[in-house]
């Protein structure tokens, strides 16, 4: 069976999300596509943690339709989550560290809606939430 990469599909479901909702915001969907290269080419996070923080930051997009707004918000914040800890965490495998982070991320109380996170994080765990993202 093939391990899934929760991180890049995350990124995907970011840009997906995106371009159903906000396709006017280009240069946003350009950079989760270099986010995406950076991660399945070099292993790299950097250039996705630079999109937080900051006037006009990732952080300040308007709303998205309905529960892709909160879909966007959690996968934001996983995917924040894992790029920060990303390379803090010598000796840990990429792929225990995005459980890691989606299991806290799941559990944290900021989030209440505890059957979406549920269905959200069985979705990244099959790498299938895009196809999914509309059915939830």
């Amino acid at each position: 069976m093939k391990q899934t990469d929760i991180y890049t599909e995350a990124l995907i479901c970011l840009k997906s999300i995106l371009q159903a909702d906000h396709p006017e915001f280009k240069n946003w969907i350009d950079w989760l596509e270099r986010d995406i290269q950076d991660w399945t080419q070099h292993r790299e996070v950097a250039h996705h943690l630079r999109a937080y923080g900051g006037m006009g930051s990732f952080n300040d997009l308007p709303s998205m339709r309905g529960d892709h707004d909160y879909i966007f918000g959690f996968l934001k914040s996983f995917c924040y989550a894992f790029g920060h800890l990303y390379g803090k965490r010598a000796g840990i495998s990429p792929e225990i560290l995005m459980k890691e982070c989606l299991h806290d991320i799941g559990q944290t109380v900021y989030y209440p809606h505890k059957e979406l996170n549920r269905a959200i994080i069985n979705h990244l765990r099959q790498g299938d939430l895009q196809e999914n993202l509309d059915k939830m």
